[in-house]
């Protein structure tokens, strides 16, 4: 969201509502890869929008307005996760009803052999994800879901920029270990 947008929201009675159309499916999908269970992450995900309602006077419309609610997203995740004292290692013990990662990709006029090899290397995909520690796919899922430089993942996260760099460079390590290709 450029600045000129977020003046237009602030003058408009704090017009939520444009932000939510722009952040729901990115922020939710993000919450989702975090927490790993559709219920959970509706209910961050509305605490989410909540607090960036609450706060969106105090927000310095000089700074990255993505990375600002993103930060918003990753904290409320993780207090969550603290809440509920189990941050999950891996999505192996969960039930099969949960929604997969390779049902959130949108594959458009595939052909059937592809439609198969993307699904199970999605599967592979998703089975890795879940197998690396949690600050490490967030990193992954900031860089390669929601597009975010390493600079701004570092904001979000709280460490130095070449910290999240290193930490994406093991993550990618680890998850290759997983994958066979």
């Amino acid at each position: 969201m450029d600045l000129n947008c977020y003046n237009a929201i602030v003058k408009n009675s704090n017009d939520i509502e444009a932000i939510i159309k722009e952040y729901i499916n990115p922020i939710y999908n993000f919450i989702f890869r975090l927490c790993g269970n559709t219920e959970g992450a509706d209910d961050i995900t509305q605490e989410v929008f909540i607090k960036v309602w609450k706060n969106l006077k105090k927000f310095n419309p000089e700074k990255n307005f993505k990375t600002w609610i993103f930060t918003i997203a990753r904290n409320t995740t993780f207090d969550w996760l603290r809440k509920r004292k189990n941050i999950s290692f891996s999505r192996m013990d969960e039930q099969e009803s949960e929604k997969t990662f390779e049902e959130t990709i949108v594959d458009i006029e595939s052909l059937p052999d592809e439609i198969f090899v993307n699904g199970e290397l999605a599967k592979e995909l998703e089975n890795a994800l879940s197998k690396i520690r949690p600050d490490f796919r967030e990193i992954i899922l900031l860089h390669y879901t929601e597009e975010l430089t390493f600079e701004e993942i570092s904001k979000i996260v709280g460490k130095p920029p070449n910290t999240v760099k290193s930490q994406h460079r093991r993550a990618l390590h680890q998850i290759r270990t997983f994958i066979r290709i």
